[in-house]
């Protein structure tokens, strides 16, 4: 069975509010180091900027775990990955730590649709690591709000690319808005 691989942080879902609990906690983390942690996220991921400073990952990790999820259960999430799931086997890979990955999932109501999930702890690097994309084979769909992050190594593998965002991405395959319109997407690419 074919696999639909999704990144999970804005792309399964979309918070502000989350996202902002986040940054918080991982400013809290870098205490005096803020000024230096700003310049490096423009030029990194967030792991990989907490990595320059010294700080280990498994501390970004706890502050990432240690973040409440103030996220609803989405009948409407809930409905379109149970009509995905009748075909294809659903994949969550994210950068955010697995117990912050469980939590958002079972905040959605759609960890039981999920069938596997990779996270932070399972690589050694984060995306967009060649290493993170080894489940996906030719013919698999990757979803994500990144194209370079999410999508690029996928594509290069032969999977279809779904790239999810407010303007199409020329290099994907097929561009979404929200993650509903996945299944007329999937109409047009497979």
């Amino acid at each position: 069975m074919k696999k639909i691989i999704f990144d999970l942080d804005d792309t399964l879902y979309a918070s502000k509010e989350l996202r902002e609990l986040r940054e918080q906690e991982i400013l809290k983390l870098v205490g005096n180091k803020v000024d230096d942690y700003e310049k490096l996220r423009k030029t990194n991921t967030t792991t990989q900027s907490i990595l320059k400073l010294g700080i280990p990952r498994e501390r970004l990790f706890e502050a990432l775990n240690s973040v409440d999820v103030p996220l609803k259960k989405d009948k409407l999430l809930i409905n379109v990955l149970k009509n995905l799931k009748e075909n294809y086997e659903l994949v969550v890979m994210s950068n955010s730590p697995s117990l912050a990955v469980r939590k958002t999932l079972n905040k959605l109501g759609i960890s039981n649709l999920i069938s596997d999930t990779y996270s932070a702890e399972d690589f050694p690097r984060s995306k967009p690591a060649e290493e993170c994309f080894f489940m996906v084979s030719k013919g698999d769909v990757c979803v994500g709000n990144n194209f370079d992050k999410d999508l690029a190594i996928p594509k290069k593998m032969g999977a279809i690319t779904i790239y999810l965002g407010k303007e199409p991405h020329p290099d994907a395959h097929a561009s979404i808005k929200t993650v509903y319109e996945i299944e007329s997407a999937l109409e047009k690419v497979v």
